[in-house]
């Protein structure tokens, strides 16, 4: 009875042992849902996540269980917090206000320029570039380029008038010191002083020599810079659209006594969108928002004299000595320096042009009263001839009496070549001495009128 008791008992511990051994094994296995939270604080802890992989699950094969601590972050809202913050350290631009006094820094692109405050002779602008835009003819030159600044905004501004149908071209924009000599003397002699000053500048005072300025046309007045611009969809799209973009029309009509230059419709300056909008809403010049007066004592054509009251040198023609016996006319006299300007000056028609005035030329150049002795000294010389010649016709007049003496039953027909008139030269042209005086003739075609 015994033997049989002890198996049984032991058989019982072990299934006991079993069963305990399963119960401790599953339950480390299985998670407990009803274990409250370790954190129970409301502050921060109950706003914070635990990030995903802080936890690992133990591999069933091991028994080395290692505790990592929860990695914490911030909320959504304290990031937003922090955004606000460092949005708020940014510096922010400051409000636009109007100047108080001229701008003469020729690097500004508010930067004022007019007869009485010019640019250094050697100024060139740093960051000249060539815009995106269309111009009036192909290649590279100097009057494509702006200054960055300008090139970018213009750019935009000839976008903006495509997609609204307008298509402009960009004619002439930075002109260096010297190029704008050439234009200013060519239009003194070609135009005159009268019509050149109104719309012509003299070197150092142009504002295109500040890389902010374009001459603007477009294809329907071939290109021209015309006071008929203006009249075209195209000028007048610009005319109201310009300020958008950071561009004013630098010459406005009836605005001559104030800017010092006649309508310029094709003429655009940069000076940036604040300034710009700022002119075109209270329909100011940039003359009158500096409040500019004339200095006392300036006086313009005083201080340009030179250039103003240019006149050209004038070379005498050489003559081979075989042409001697006949005068020669003088040829026209070209201009040193001066090149055909590819662009047409402004043809309204409402100006007066003044022409060279030849009396001034007639009193004041010596070249030319030389070369009038020596026509004198030309026409002497045809005039001996003339005298031998008529000495001639003298003796054969002799010779033809003393034939009619020995024939005389013969009955002359005809006049006696005594009896015939001396040719006489044509007299000298009254409009030869004109004519030598015309620069570089008709068919140079002056510059166009730019300031």
């Amino acid at each position: 009875m015994r033997r049989i008791k002890i198996p049984i008992i032991i058989t019982s511990c072990l299934l006991v042992m079993v069963v305990l051994i399963g119960y401790v094994y599953f339950s480390k296995n299985t998670p407990n849902n009803n274990i409250p939270p370790i954190h129970k604080d409301l502050g921060t802890v109950e706003a914070s996540t635990v990030s995903p992989g802080a936890i690992s699950k133990p591999v069933e094969s091991s028994a080395n269980y290692t505790y990592i601590p929860p990695t914490y972050e911030y909320d959504d809202n304290n990031e937003d917090d922090e955004d606000d913050n460092m949005t708020n350290n940014e510096p922010t631009k400051a409000p636009w206000t109007p100047a108080t006094e001229i701008d003469l820094n020729a690097k500004s692109i508010t930067v004022y320029v007019n007869k009485e405050y010019c640019l250094p002779k050697n100024y060139v602008p740093d960051n000249l570039v060539v815009p995106n835009i269309k111009f009036d003819a192909a290649g590279n030159s100097e009057r494509k380029h702006m200054r960055y600044e300008a090139a970018q905004a213009i750019e935009v501004l000839f976008a903006a008038a495509l997609e609204d149908g307008y298509e402009l071209y960009g004619i002439s924009g930075y002109r260096s010191y010297e190029r704008q000599k050439e234009i200013f003397l060519n239009n003194i002699v070609h135009k005159g002083k009268k019509h050149t000053l109104k719309y012509s500048a003299v070197p150092g005072t142009s504002e295109h020599q500040t890389g902010l300025a374009m001459d603007v046309s477009c294809k329907r007045i071939r290109y021209k810079l015309v006071a008929s611009f203006a009249k075209c969809d195209e000028g007048i799209w610009l005319a109201e659209n310009a300020h958008k973009f950071g561009f004013i029309i630098r010459y406005p009509k009836n605005q001559y006594e104030i800017t010092g230059y006649a309508y310029e419709p094709w003429h655009i300056r940069y000076v940036g969108e604040d300034l710009a909008d700022y002119l075109y809403t209270n329909n100011l010049t940039l003359d009158e928002y500096y409040d500019y007066t004339p200095s006392e004592g300036f006086d313009f054509e005083e201080l340009y004299a030179e250039l103003i009251n240019y006149k050209p040198p004038i070379t005498p023609t050489p003559i081979p000595e075989d042409e001697l016996e006949e005068p020669t006319p003088l040829d026209e006299l070209p201009i040193d320096g001066l090149e055909d300007e590819d662009l047409d000056d402004d043809e309204d028609g409402d100006e007066d042009l003044e022409d060279v005035d030849l009396e001034e030329y007639e009193d004041g150049d010596e070249d030319f009263e030389d070369h009038a002795n020596g026509n004198e000294q030309l026409e002497d010389n045809s005039n001996e001839n003339e005298e031998l010649e008529d000495g001639e016709s003298v003796d054969q007049t002799l010779d033809d009496n003393e034939s009619e003496l020995k024939n005389p039953d013969k009955e002359n027909i005809g006049d006696a070549p005594g009896d015939e008139a001396p040719k006489n030269e044509d007299p000298k042209d009254e409009n030869s001495v004109n004519d030598a005086m015309n620069v570089n003739g008709s068919e140079l075609n002056a510059p166009a009128d730019e300031n």
